[in-house]
């Protein structure tokens, strides 16, 4: 990053009020790799990166993120007046972090598989897709949180069980909902992203998802149909940390 974007970029934050809610939000993220992150998701151009954080910081206040973050799951899925609901949400959604890769960047499993069905949580529990993509940004703050705010995360998603049953507009709205918040709140955080037990008839999915992916992040993204070779992929991720 050249020194003299960074100053640009900061100049404008100054200009527009903006620092004490900088210093609010980045945690123990340095300025310089935070600007950074801003600039390479803009390809270098200050004035996108500069609007891109503003809006970004601006965003953050109206969404009261802090707060979410240090809520718990049970509150943001409103456990206490439907816990059912969460219980039900929680057997659909198996998702957890799973340890470390070489590079020490904590690596996230979740589950999109035959169980999980948004319809089914709206009509049953009560759980709407506008809830579903704020638990996402709750798992994405306390992730972000829990490292200090610096580096980048791996992402594993298990698609067993995944059929066209799932190639709903309810499932397409909430993927983009979970793609916006990333690409617009995240820039640079996403690693490498793992598509495991990808079955055949995903390919149509697919190819509507990429459309609303950079071409960077199409990049990171691996596509596995053989859950062996995902398997021994993260035995060898891991055990070049040993």
């Amino acid at each position: 990053m050249a020194e003299s974007n960074f100053s640009a970029v900061m100049a404008g934050i100054k200009e527009q009020g903006l620092l004490e809610v900088l210093d609010k939000h980045r945690g123990a993220e340095p300025l310089e790799e935070l600007v950074d992150r801003f600039l390479v998701a803009r390809k270098g151009k200050v004035a996108d990166a500069l609007k891109m954080l503003v809006e970004d910081l601006e965003w953050r206040e109206k969404e009261g993120t802090l707060e979410l973050q240090a809520a718990t799951a049970h509150q943001v899925l409103n456990g206490e007046m439907n816990p059912a609901g969460k219980d039900l949400h929680d057997s659909m959604f198996p998702h957890g972090l799973l340890g470390f890769d070489y590079q020490n960047r904590p690596i996230v499993y979740k589950k999109f598989g035959k169980p999980f069905s948004a319809q089914k949580l709206q009509d049953d529990a009560n759980i709407h897709v506008d809830d579903l993509v704020k638990y996402h940004l709750w798992t994405v703050e306390r992730l972000a949180a829990s490292m200090d705010h610096k580096g980048k995360w791996v992402l594993i998603m298990d698609l067993q069980g995944w059929n066209l049953g799932h190639f709903t507009n309810l499932h397409m709205k909430y993927v983009q909902g979970l793609i916006k918040i990333d690409s617009n709140h995240y820039p640079e955080r996403l690693g490498r992203v793992f598509l495991i037990n990808v079955p055949t008839v995903f390919s149509a999915c697919w190819s509507m998802v990429k459309m609303w992916l950079d071409a960077d992040t199409k990049a990171k993204v691996c596509l596995y149909s053989n859950e062996a070779k995902v398997l021994l992929l993260l035995m060898m991720m891991m055990m070049m940390m040993m």
